[in-house]
């Protein structure tokens, strides 16, 4: 992007950061001659129409706000492969470094700050718009202290387009206010609760909420209550401690009336000369007017007329009635019990007893692609509990939504069943390998045992490079990228593209005639291994890889497994070399006078039946590599779909064969044909 001019306009100049959805450059504009941000998105975003057409409209109404604290939007942009929007250039650093180098923040600074950021809240939530990402990243600070707000635009749009990035929760858990945890809609008091997540981490250097998972740290959101600002930091006066626990409060309406409330408290708080004594304003609610008044109730017995001395004196004199026995009242009230007692017994006997001892039978909702609360939500409308069995890494699904389930939709099932779920974790991601170089053989295998699945492989000509080796590969090598991903390759065919040919049989032939079959059809001999056998004459083909009828490109090698002829000390001895030429046929020699007629083969090949289970959801590529005498080569590569499960018989040769089994890019199994019972 370096050197690029946008719309003939915006002349990149350098990147200045990087985050899960775009990519900041500095740039210049030619226009105004000024220095802009241009903020490109990513790839995974600029394809998707719906969005950039929602994008740009929410980043036109982001660019309508003007206030000090906010950074402005100049311009919104495409160019048809390109999705950017230009903005204003803030020379300084974000919030999050600034708490990386320097926290805890002195607290008249920690109030300054976001006092700043309330006044920017509270202009956009005039404008009816709503951040929904307020965290340290979104928040710069100029080298005067200035601070600016940004990505009002992005955020706006994301949240509207309910859009999840792969391997990206939209904004960051540990800023999430629990509604947004939740996945319900937010307003915003959830602008408050953030900020108040930012203040409690300038003041103490860490966020209220941590855990070993997105899930755990959003569960803790809705769940848990923070640790007391006063025993991370002591030096915290009360009343600002109070301040910042009641934006954290759960209920959105106990936060406070507004983002402009905030920071008229935070404006006298700052004012007053006295810190200590500044702190205690408290966010401004709004008071209904109660019931009965304390001062009209007043007002009410000064209107009424005195009584006199004498009918005081009376009143006080004069002695109260006593009450009269209720006996035959008091006497019913056992009786009432009793009767109210029976009936909830037998309520309990013909509604409750039945429904625990005997549940009623429901069918399982499809949570799959639901976040933890949304499904943890919809079973329990149907009756049912949600279980967390484990939290795995997975390129479909976004971070926190279900990835599986069990038992499966349409299952029926009584009432309070617990249903068994996995948590996307979101893409692994690796440094993708470097496979140029590498002829196209060697750079399946790789891929396959790196955990990729292969792309689609581009024909070229490169008179520089050898024919069939790889010259290209996207993504491209030392890439982070998601673990499990398609990789293409471009492959060096020469002048003009080499076809696909059927291998020969060549079994039970000579090896000079069989080099002379393989050299017709455009082969070429490979590995040759010698083997002694009663079964096939010496100097003859026992076995060949790849296997007669199998397609492969034009120049591919075949090995081949040779008869050594009978066991005996000296053909033993006689076979040191473990490649003869293949010009010179080996001697035949004649076969034992005894069981000529029952000639047995004495191969080490062995074979073993593998089951294999595709997990449930999306359809994934199943590969199976074996790796025995003839090297590493791949038996099968197919699309599986989700759920399914079927059997392959697989050959290997030699004592330590192995058996490798790859689902989704992912190892499965890699053990040896003899652990598998291999026979």
């Amino acid at each position: 992007m370096i050197g690029q001019i946008l719309l003939n306009r915006y002349e990149i100049l350098e990147k200045t950061g990087e985050g899960g959805m775009a990519v900041v450059y500095r740039a210049r504009d030619t226009l105004l001659n000024r220095q802009v941000a241009v903020k490109i998105l990513r790839s995974q975003f600029a394809s998707d129409r719906e969005f950039k057409e929602r994008f740009r409209r929410e980043a036109q109404a982001a660019a309508s706000l003007s206030h000090p604290n906010v950074v402005n939007i100049y311009d919104v942009g495409d160019t048809g492969r390109i999705h950017f929007i230009v903005m204003e250039f803030i020379v300084g650093r974000t919030l999050h470094e600034i708490i990386r180098d320097e926290s805890p923040l002195a607290i008249d600074r920690c109030v300054n700050i976001a006092l700043q950021i309330a006044q920017a809240l509270a202009h956009a939530h005039e404008h009816h718009i709503v951040h929904r990402d307020i965290k340290p990243h979104n928040i710069l600070i100029t080298n005067d202290g200035r601070v600016k707000v940004t990505d009002f635009g992005i955020a706006q749009a994301l949240s509207s387009a309910n859009l999840t990035q792969t391997g990206m929760v939209m904004g960051s858990v540990h800023y999430f206010s629990p509604e947004q945890a939740k996945g319900v809609n937010v307003q915003h008091f959830s602008d408050l609760y953030s900020l108040g997540i930012v203040f409690y981490e300038m003041l103490t250097g860490s966020v209220p909420f941590k855990g070993e998972s997105p899930i755990a740290v959003a569960l803790k959101q809705i769940q848990d209550q923070p640790p007391q600002l006063t025993n991370r930091r002591p030096d915290i006066p009360e009343r600002l401690a109070k301040l910042v626990m009641q934006l954290l409060e759960k209920s959105p309406e106990q936060r406070g009336e507004s983002a402009g409330h905030l920071a008229a408290a935070l404006m006298q708080m700052r004012n007053l000369e006295d810190k200590s004594a500044a702190v205690g304003y408290e966010v401004p609610t709004q008071k209904m007017p109660a019931a009965g008044n304390d001062d009209e109730d007043a007002a009410k017995e000064d209107n009424m007329p005195a009584k006199d001395s004498k009918t005081k004196a009376r009143s006080k004199s004069k002695p109260k009635p006593k009450p009269k026995p209720k006996a035959k009242r008091r006497s019913l009230v056992p009786m009432l019990f009793l009767l109210l007692l029976i009936v909830g017994l037998a309520w309990t006997a013909q509604y409750i007893v039945p429904r625990l001892l005997f549940p009623a039978e429901v069918q399982v909702p499809n949570i799959t692609g639901l976040t933890y609360s949304d499904a943890q939500r919809l079973l329990n409308q149907y009756g049912l509990r949600i279980q967390l069995v484990r939290e795995v890494f997975d390129n479909e699904r976004a971070a926190g939504s279900v990835v599986s389930q069990d038992p499966s939709p349409g299952r029926t099932v009584r009432e309070g069943r617990e249903i068994a779920v996995q948590i996307s974790r979101g893409p692994e991601y690796v440094s993708m390998p470097d496979v140029v170089g590498l002829t196209t053989r060697e750079a399946r295998l790789q891929l396959t045992q790196a955990g990729f699945i292969l792309g689609e492989e581009e024909p070229v000509m490169d008179l520089d490079a050898p024919l069939n080796v790889v010259v290209g590969q996207e993504p491209p090598a030392d890439q982070e990228v998601p673990l499990g991903i398609p990789v293409n390759l471009r492959i060096n065919r020469g002048r003009e593209a080499l076809g696909m040919v059927a291998v020969p049989d060549v079994r039970g032939e000579t090896m000079g005639v069989a080099q002379a079959i393989l050299e017709e059809a455009g082969l070429a001999v490979g590995g040759t291994w010698p083997e002694f056998s009663t079964s096939v004459e010496a100097g003859r083909i026992i076995e060949q890889n790849p296997g007669p009828g199998q397609e492969v490109e034009a120049g591919w090698t075949v090995d081949f497994v040779f008869s050594q002829g009978l066991p005996s000390d000296t053909t033993a001895q006689a076979w040191q070399q473990p490649d003869p030429d293949p010009e010179e046929e080996p001697v035949i020699q004649d076969p034992p006078a005894a069981d000529t007629d029952q000639w047995e083969t004495a191969t080490s090949w062995k074979t073993v039946d593998v089951t294999i289970d595709v997990p449930e959801g999306r359809s994934q590529e199943v590969v199976i590599l074996v790796i025995d005498d003839f090297g590493a080569r791949e038996v099968y590569r197919e699309v599986e779909a989700g759920g399914s499960r079927f059997s392959q018989s697989v050959q290997g040769r030699g004592d330590q064969a192995q058996i490798q089994i790859y689902i989704g890019g992912r190892m499965f199994l890699d053990s040896s044909f003899r652990d598998l019972g291999g026979s």
